[in-house]
């Protein structure tokens, strides 16, 4: 059932997409210049730092995005839902399609597999389960 389970729970990670790559239709992740962040304040939010969602079109010098998330600087994240937002390439410092991560999910997968062990281990414990004259037990019958 654990294998079962970890084989559905795969990691994810936000790849640089190959050179001439369209990122149209896939989950995406832009990172904001400070600039990008400071002009698009009214819309997002103030500081913000990066930006996710499903990209709607990708023009030569323009993505217009479905919002799912907005990643402030503090570490805040504002979830959208769907709201679409234009933005300059050029205010963009970083792009990352989101793919599955085989290395990741292997690794992930190995340290759940070890704890699973471990646990059992410590919940299974050394003795034999038979013993002998309990508390409240006596040798005397009356």
């Amino acid at each position: 059932m654990a294998a079962g389970l970890l084989g559905l729970c795969g990691c994810y990670g936000y790849i640089a997409p190959p050179r001439g790559a369209s990122l149209v239709g896939r989950e995406a992740q832009l990172w904001l210049s400070d600039s990008g962040a400071v002009l698009l304040a009214q819309s997002i939010g103030p500081a913000a730092e990066a930006i996710t969602g499903r990209v709607v079109s990708d023009s030569a010098s323009i993505y217009v995005v479905a919002l799912s998330t907005v990643r402030h600087r503090g570490g805040d994240e504002t979830t959208w839902r769907g709201e679409h937002v234009a933005i300059s390439k050029t205010r963009i410092t970083e792009a990352g399609a989101r793919r599955f991560s085989p290395s990741r999910t292997a690794l992930f997968s190995g340290i759940v597999s070890a704890g699973l062990v471990a646990a059992r281990m410590a919940f299974q414990g050394r003795g034999s389960g038979a013993g002998g004259g309990g508390v409240g037990q006596s040798g005397n019958p009356r």
